[in-house]
């Protein structure tokens, strides 16, 4: 049954939307349709209930791509005062034209069976602005012809406001660091000048500083995130030649998006800059990359080797070092475990990818 446009405007035409939603639920919830079936409950009048307490905007729309049927609940959050003026017009209509293209490949997308979901920005009817999650489903009829779309939409707003602020402080840490790095540098360099017998120490370091800032750079800037391998390379180069060795081992061929690219670094920056000061990179001693990913998961290891000194020399990766790893780990539902060993030190990071 394909419901015209006009008959979503009476209430015959509402029974009859939420009657073709209900006649050919999905066949996982059989059992849960032969229940209400066997009590004796109305399906339609249950399905309205259903509808009515979501807080989502919920949509039928037509296989003309017409709007045909709106929950209560969606008409509020979208400040829809009079549905009637918008029943039958067509979906896209009522959406920006940056969006029209993706809302009409939704549609389509579910004409064709399929289901579809997609981020969007659209305004409510009185024209504040708002970011959707929007979800496009087909609804088919006992012969399994699809017969409508239902649309539902979750505002997101909050959930991209603090993306975007998020993405602000990144790009002002990223300036911060920058300038840092560079005044760091150039005040090496200068003091080189000054001191002939410590230009060669002060080029390396500014060196490094100049790496530093950019791995920085390219964890704000490329939103594609960075390889393992190439994440753990940059970070080994930076600290090459400061006495000890630290050495990549097995590392997968794995990509990390984003944020755990972030997560990686300052785990590794925080566990590289304790070696130095306090363990072994600082005393001519050995430290070990390798990981391996099961279960998508990220098990990430880091082992330094000291000398019977060494050993003595506990290192500073435990009170507010250790606490910075793991809620850094946290963030992202991973965890930390860091300690002595017979070796020396260890430090394992278990990440959910």
């Amino acid at each position: 049954m394909t419901l015209p446009a006009t008959e979503i405007l009476t209430a015959e035409g509402r029974a009859d939307a939420l009657r073709l939603i209900a006649a050919a639920p999905p066949a996982e919830e059989a059992d849960a349709v032969d229940f209400l079936r066997a009590s004796g409950l109305p399906l339609s009048s249950v399905v309205l209930g259903l509808l009515d307490q979501s807080d989502d905007c919920i949509k039928i729309i037509g296989l003309d791509g017409t709007l045909q049927f709106m929950n209560c609940n969606g008409k509020k959050v979208m400040q829809i005062d009079d549905f009637s003026a918008i029943a039958g017009a067509p979906w896209t209509s009522l959406w920006p034209e940056p969006s029209r293209t993706l809302i009409g490949q939704a549609v389509a997308t579910g004409l064709g069976g399929r289901i579809n979901r997609f981020e969007a920005s659209c305004p409510t009817a009185k024209g504040e602005p708002r970011w959707w999650e929007v979800t496009v489903s087909p609804v088919r009829a006992p012969t399994g012809d699809v017969v409508a779309l239902l649309s539902t939409s979750r505002d997101i707003s909050d959930r991209r406001q603090r993306e975007e602020a998020a993405a602000t402080v990144a790009l002002e840490m990223r300036h911060r660091l920058r300038n840092a790095h560079s005044v760091g540098a150039a005040l090496l360099l200068a003091s080189g000048k000054v001191a002939p017998a410590h230009q060669e120490f002060a080029r390396d370091v500014a060196g490094r500083l100049a790496l530093l800032s950019d791995i920085h750079a390219r964890l704000v800037d490329d939103g594609g995130g960075i390889a393992l391998a190439t994440l753990c390379d940059d970070v080994a180069q930076v600290f090459e030649h400061s006495g000890g060795q630290l050495q990549r081992a097995q590392v997968p061929d794995l990509h990390l998006h984003e944020n755990h690219a972030r997560v990686v670094s300052l785990i590794l920056g925080e566990l590289t800059t304790n070696s130095l000061k306090h363990g072994a990179l600082g005393r001519g001693g050995e430290a070990e990359i390798d990981a391996r990913v099961e279960d998508n998961t990220l098990t990430l290891h880091w082992r330094e080797r000291f000398s019977v000194e060494q050993k003595a020399v506990r290192t500073a990766s435990s009170g507010q070092g250790a606490e910075l790893m793991s809620r850094i780990a946290r963030l992202y539902r991973g965890s930390i475990e860091t300690g002595p060993d017979e070796h020396g030190y260890y430090a394992t990071l278990t990440l959910p990818l």
